[in-house]
């Protein structure tokens, strides 16, 4: 099931979302992986793992992952992700101007080769596939990136997020084994068609000492004797993770970045405010929650968890694929014109795994008829956590920062 994508319009238009496609109904690029295979994985190698299946889903909050199959590759599910798009949009991926793809890896060149091989078995220019490893916060990087790019002049860029999580992480590590799931959407951002964008931003932060409990990395690349997420031994280069300062500061990081979300609507009566968050864990969604609802008492937050899991840059766009569906699974009536879409993500930041994490959101409204015209948007700039967290949201929305030069240079 997917999202409505509004009418196509002409003229001097905001940028919007629209075309929005998963894989996750192709059986035939995964199987499953559940509860009770999680709890084996965790005791391997002589640990304590789970306790048992109700453990797995207290602390996870999900019941069903996927692995790809025996024999496929990332490039797989990405290929089959490319001719979704093709399919629901009408055109060849070589019509879009460009093409931004984000795959998750602790080898940052694994991007690289999948857009490489992509390229390949597709026919498509050489460069058209621009590649990065973003992690979590990949979708709205992307996201960001586009817009910029849409308000330079391009007609229309395709955003890829293809995850494959089981291939850089430990199959016995209890932290991911029952989180990660492998995950494929693809969204096209264009001017004057599908969901009106007006803010968007995701930036990386520093996480400072005395935000951190302990004086450990909050993320580490372990080369190491480890599991695959079928039991067998393997040595490879894993993502380990300290979780309670990631916990404390992944919230802190939504947090703020909804408040400044909230502050940049123009919220009419009888609107609604739905949040799109990150799916990292039910422990962390649970708490995020609980203390945004002492903010803003009426905003609704969607939980996709557990069919779907931790699908890293691919979880915001699954529930945007599927917003239907998972509205009426968090047993919420359907949208209205008018009502606000909030996309909120806070996680690892890849390139500086030890000390910063990534945050970010992105506002939409919801409207199926003639689309406005996103006014101001907000592109990013390069500031610290600190920076954002003493600005009032008010000030953080005055403060719009031209791309620099050098993130420019990133995406051209």
């Amino acid at each position: 099931m997917h999202i409505d994508d509004g009418e196509q319009i002409s003229g001097d238009q905001g940028i919007g979302l629209w075309g929005c496609v998963d894989v996750y109904d192709q059986r035939e690029l995964f199987e499953d992986l559940d509860s009770v295979r999680v709890v084996e994985l965790s005791r391997l190698g002589g640990q304590t793992g789970f306790s048992g299946i109700e453990s797995v889903r207290k602390s996870t909050g999900i019941s069903l992952r996927r692995l790809m199959r025996p024999g496929l590759a990332a490039v797989d599910l990405g290929d089959a992700l490319c001719h979704a798009l093709e399919q629901k949009t009408g055109r060849s991926l070589g019509e879009f101007s460009r093409v931004f793809l984000c795959h998750s890896h602790t080898d940052p060149q694994q991007c690289h080769r999948l857009a490489n091989q992509l390229t390949d078995r597709l026919a498509l220019p050489e460069n058209l596939i621009q590649a990065f490893n973003h992690g979590c916060c990949g979708f709205l990087k992307l996201l960001q990136d586009a817009a910029m790019h849409i308000e330079a002049g391009d007609e229309s860029i395709a955003l890829l997020s293809v995850e494959t999580p089981e291939t850089w992480h430990d199959g016995s590590d209890r932290l991911f084994c029952g989180l990660v799931s492998a995950g494929a959407t693809a969204v096209v951002v264009e001017r004057g068609r599908g969901l009106p964008l007006s803010v968007v931003r995701a930036d990386d932060f520093q996480i400072p000492r005395e935000r951190r409990p302990n004086p450990d990395p909050l993320f580490r690349k372990d080369n190491a004797d480890v599991f695959t997420f079928r039991g067998e031994p393997i040595h490879r280069t894993v993502m380990r993770m300290n979780a309670e300062p990631v916990f404390l500061n992944g919230i802190e990081l939504m947090l703020t970045n909804l408040r400044a979300a909230m502050a940049s609507m123009d919220l009419k009566p009888g609107q609604r405010v739905v949040v799109l968050p990150h799916q990292p864990s039910a422990k962390l969604l649970k708490a995020l929650v609980a203390a945004a609802k002492n903010e803003f008492p009426g905003v609704e937050f969607l939980n996709n968890l557990d069919q779907y899991g931790n699908t890293i840059s691919s979880s915001v766009p699954t529930i945007l694929c599927r917003l239907p569906q998972v509205l009426a699974a968090n047993g919420l009536r359907p949208l209205r014109e008018g009502d606000h879409l909030v996309l909120l993500a806070a996680g690892i930041c890849m390139e500086e795994i030890a000390d910063h994490m990534t945050a970010g959101h992105a506002c939409l409204t919801y409207t199926a008829q003639d689309l406005r015209h996103a006014q101001g948007l907000s592109l990013n700039g390069d500031l610290t956590y600190d920076q954002v967290e003493s600005f009032g949201a008010p000030e953080l929305f005055e403060l719009i920062v031209p791309a620099t030069a050098e993130r420019m240079q990133q995406v051209t």
